[in-house]
C-alpha cells in the first residue's frame, strides 16, 4: 500500500531518568530530520524529574502527569497511586484527542503506563522501546497492546512472551548524536587537562553519583597516585572529596561533555545502565561494569552479564568494590592485548544508527510519505 499520510504528531512518554529520556529524544531528532516541519513531538512525563527540566529547554511541550512508581512501602501515597493512574489515563486520552496525536512512543518506567494504555483505548498505534536486556514492568504490561517493540539487545527475545515475537524489532538503543562524533584520544586528554601520554581511567556513577563507587575510589587514591595513569572521576552531586587530590586525578560533580570524556578514556568504570552500555559499545571502550544492586528489575546486572559474555566488559559486583576495584583496574590496564580485544568486541555490539532505524520503522509502519 502506498503512503497515505504526510504528517506525524507523536506523543512520547519518556522520563524519570536520562536512560529513558535520551533514547527517545534521539528518535525524535531523527524524525525531525526525516520529516522536517511535517513532524511534531509532544512529551508526557512529570514536572519534577529530568524531563521537567530538559523538555521545556528543548522547546517541546510537556504534558505533566502526577504519577509515581510503585513502592513496596505501604503509605498514603501507595493508597493514592491507583487513583493517580486513572487520572493520568483520562488526562492522556484527552490530550491525544485534543492534539490529534497519530501515535504514541513509550520508553518504559511508570511514566509510560498511562499514555500507553490511552493509545490502545484511543486506537492509536503504540510503539515501545526497551533499553535493557530484560523488560521492565511497564513495558511488560503494555507489550500485548503494542504494535512494535524495539529492543536494544538480541537477547531480549528470551524475556518476552512467544506470542509477542512477531512484534519484536532489534534496533539497538538510540544514543545522543554528540556521542557519535568522538575526538582523538590524545586531543581529548589535553582538553581535559591530562597528560596525553598516560592511559586514562574514566570513573563515573551517574548524575547523583554512586557512593559505593566513590568510596572505593577514595580508599584507593594513595595507590592510584603512585601509578603512571590518569583518572577522571565524576562523583555526582551527593558526594564531596574535601582533601587535596594527586596531580593525576581530577574529580568533578558533573560532565556535560561526555563525548570528550569517552574519547579520552582507555578504560571506563561505571554502572551498567542501558544508555551507558549503548554508549560504551558505540565508542568502542573496554569497561568494568558495576550493576546497581537496587535496580527494581535487576536490569543492570542482566546488561552487565551480556557485556561480559561478549567479552567487552568485566562485571564487578557492588559488594566486591572495596576489595577488588583497584586490583581489577590495574590488571586490565597492564593487559594491553585484552583491552584491545574488549574494545573491538564492544564495537561489534554497537548499533550507532539505532535512532534512525527506529524512526524509519515508525514512518514505514504508519505509511508516512517521505
Amino acid at each position: 500500500m502506498e503512503a497515505i499520510k504526510t504528517e506525524l504528531k507523536l506523543l512520547v512518554a519518556a522520563g524519570g531518568t536520562g536512560g529513558h529520556l535520551f533514547p527517545a529524544m534521539a528518535v525524535v531528532e531523527e524524525l525531525e530530520k526525516m520529516l522536517g516541519n511535517r513532524f511534531k513531538a509532544y512529551f508526557a512525563g512529570t514536572s519534577h524529574r529530568i524531563e521537567g527540566r530538559i523538555i521545556p529547554q528543548k522547546g517541546y511541550e510537556l504534558m505533566a502527569m502526577d504519577v509515581a512508581g510503585f513502592s513496596k512501602i505501604i503509605s498514603i501515597n501507595t493508597i493514592k497511586l491507583p487513583f493517580k493512574i486513572l487520572k493520568a489515563i483520562r488526562q492522556s486520552r484527552n490530550y491525544i484527542t485534543e492534539k490529534n496525536i497519530d501515535a504514541v512512543l513509550c520508553t518504559g518506567a511508570y511514566i509510560s503506563y498511562a499514555p500507553g494504555i490511552s493509545a490502545f483505548r484511543e486506537k492509536k498505534p503504540l510503539f515501545l522501546m526497551e533499553s535493557n536486556v530484560n523488560p521492565g514492568k511497564a513495558i511488560n504490561s503494555l507489550s500485548n497492546k503494542a504494535n512494535i517493540i524495539f529492543t536494544s539487545f538480541e537477547e531480549s527475545n528470551n524475556y518476552f512472551k512467544k506470542s509477542h515475537k512477531d512484534k519484536l524489532f532489534y534496533s539497538g538503543n538510540p544514543i545522543r548524536n554528540s556521542i557519535l562524533n568522538l575526538s582523538e584520544s590524545d586531543q581529548a586528554k589535553k582538553m581535559l587537562g591530562f597528560d596525553s601520554n598516560k592511559p586514562l581511567i574514566f570513573i563515573f556513577g551517574g548524575s547523583l553519583g554512586a557512593n559505593s563507587i566513590n568510596f572505593a575510589v577514595e580508599n584507593s587514591i594513595e595507590n592510584f597516585s603512585k601509578l603512571p595513569y590518569s583518572i577522571l572521576w565524576q562523583t555526582g552531586s551527593n558526594y564531596k572529596y574535601n582533601k587535596q587530590l594527586p596531580d593525576n586525578i581530577k574529580a568533578t560533580e558533573f560532565i556535560d561533555d561526555m563525548a570528550t570524556a569517552y574519547s579520552a578514556a582507555d578504560l571506563v568504570v561505571s554502572r551498567s545502565g542501558a544508555t551507558t552500555v549503548a554508549e560504551l559499545t558505540v565508542c568502542g571502550k573496554p569497561s568494568i561494569l558495576i550493576p546497581l544492586p537496587s535496580a527494581s528489575n535487576n536490569e543492570q546486572k542482566h546488561n552487565a552479564i551480556i557485556m561480559e559474555k561478549n567479552n567487552c566488559s568485566e562485571m564487578l559486583l557492588n559488594d566486591e568494590l572495596s576489595e577488588k576495584l583497584f586490583t581489577r583496574i590495574i590488571n586490565l590496564l597492564k593487559d594491553e592485548e585484552k583491552l584491545k580485544i574488549m574494545a573491538e568486541n564492544a564495537k561489534k555490539m554497537a548499533k550507532p544508527f539505532a535512532g534512525k532505524i527506529v524512526a524509519n520503522e515508525i514512518i514505514n509502519y504508519l505509511k508516512i510519505k517521505l
